[in-house]
């Protein structure tokens, strides 16, 4: 009888703390900040917890293919969503969350009245940091406006590759590099502190930044997955990634 109690309790035990399912959700760097606050409102009306694994988002994609196992992908890009196999992802599941954009970020002022490219102009001897083009798909939109405007060459041999987006900013405090270029949504908690001078990118100069979300075959059973996956969707989130400085599509 003792020992039909003590199991009874080990179930109810475990039920409750393992009866509901965790997310684990994969984010690009840039998009961490924002994540934890709709993860937060989700919280408020779902019993559930979180695993979250953030990085580049090429080396997200690599533990993807190496089996990890992930509910849901928040790329900074649409090409990657594309590249991971069909029998990997719910296809039919991808949507575009936000739209970056980038912006110039430099410790010394910035005129806001001068044309961007004079801006660069004027510096191109110095270093310029950007985020690693074959990791970061705003290393690779960063690398694209240089091109765009004909001047990569000059920066050629002066660009220093941060490992993704977030260590641009760190990489212009830590060291002596002038000029960066950033997300727009680093913005905000760089002006927070008065930290240094920006000037946004034209959007011309760069394909647009549209970061794509898709569910994972890991979830497929996974009932609260599939619940937080659509809350991104919701006019909570949206409102929330609009505050970060993203923009959303209709």
């Amino acid at each position: 009888m003792t020992k039909f109690i003590l199991f009874i309790s080990f179930l109810f035990y475990s039920f409750n703390s393992y009866g509901y399912e965790k997310i684990h959700v994969a984010v690009a760097s840039n998009f961490i900040e924002p994540l934890n606050l709709i993860k937060k409102e989700f919280l408020k009306n779902n019993k559930t917890s979180f695993k979250i694994s953030t990085g580049s988002t090429a080396k997200l994609f690599a533990q993807i293919l190496n089996k990890a196992p992930i509910d849901i992908f928040l790329s900074a890009d649409q090409l990657t969503i594309e590249k991971i196999p069909d029998n990997k992802k719910i296809k039919v599941s991808k949507f575009t969350y936000a739209i970056g954009s980038l912006v110039i970020f430099s410790k010394t002022r910035v005129d806001n009245e001068d044309k961007f490219e004079n801006i660069l102009l004027q510096r191109f001897s110095n270093k310029i940091v950007i985020a690693n083009p074959k990791f970061s798909p705003y290393g690779r939109a960063s690398k694209q406006v240089l091109e765009s405007l004909g001047i990569l060459s000059l920066f050629e041999n002066n660009i220093i590759l941060a490992s993704n987006i977030n260590q641009v900013s760190s990489f212009i405090y830590s060291g002596n590099v002038d000029l960066g270029v950033i997300s727009n949504s680093d913005t905000l908690k760089l002006k927070k502190y008065e930290l240094g001078y920006f000037k946004e990118i034209p959007q011309n100069l760069y394909t647009q930044i549209k970061q794509d979300a898709v569910l994972l075959k890991n979830a497929k059973k996974n009932q609260k997955a599939k619940l937080f996956f659509n809350f991104l969707k919701s006019n909570v989130a949206k409102k929330i990634i609009q505050s970060f400085g993203y923009r959303i599509t209709n």
